[in-house]
């Protein structure tokens, strides 16, 4: 899924990659996790800067960014997870130099290192986050609602029967279709403050 093209053009400039956008979007579709908008005077010149002769690749050029301390607060969150997709390039096709520079597919992830697409993979594979996270987001689609603060416990059940189950995805959609909460409503109150939790976290 990490090398799919669709995912990889949707996340990049039209005509260049995007580490930050591809990162970003891990974060939230396979994490779980929100990343804050970037402050509205950010200067993104080094960054957009393709030919620049001193920073040739986008890593050299992130880099640069990442000197103001302001931004790398969130970069070090989803950057390595994007730079491990730099070599796919904006259309999603495959290369291995950029400006005739070797590019470096390194990273951590969980605090294990990763070389390249495919290993990064592996360790979302292996990553109990993102085996909750994909149960969260089949709850939630089920439901059609955000997650509610009360059913924190109720995910983790359902995500260890998920691992119990060999994460057998048909098993976890029967678990949920099963599950007597999926015919319940809470009640309007709860809902409402539900509703505006998740907008004030950006959730649309």
């Amino acid at each position: 899924m990490l090398t799919h093209a669709s995912l990889l053009a949707q996340h990049s400039h039209p005509g260049r990659t995007s580490p930050t956008l591809r990162g970003v979007a891990l974060t939230t579709i396979f994490l779980c996790e929100k990343v804050p908008s970037p402050p509205a005077n950010v200067n993104f010149a080094v960054v957009q800067n393709v030919d620049n002769p001193t920073l040739k690749t986008t890593r050299a050029r992130l880099q640069a960014h990442l000197d103001d301390e302001e931004c790398a607060s969130c970069h070090k969150r989803t950057d390595p997870m994007g730079l491990g997709l730099e070599q796919f390039d904006g259309a999603g096709q495959f290369r291995t130099t950029e400006h005739a520079e070797k590019i470096d597919v390194t990273g951590r992830f969980e605090d294990r290192a990763f070389d390249g697409a495919a290993a990064l993979g592996q360790l979302f594979h292996d990553s109990p986050r993102v085996s909750q996270c994909l149960v969260q987001s089949a709850w939630r689609y089920a439901l059609g609602r955000n997650l509610l603060p009360s059913e924190g416990a109720h995910i983790q059940r359902l995500t260890n029967d998920f691992a119990t189950d060999g994460y057998r995805f048909v098993s976890l959609i029967r678990a949920i279709a099963l599950d007597p909460s999926l015919y319940s409503m809470p009640r309007p109150a709860v809902l409402r403050r539900t509703a505006r939790l998740g907008q004030s976290k950006g959730e649309s």
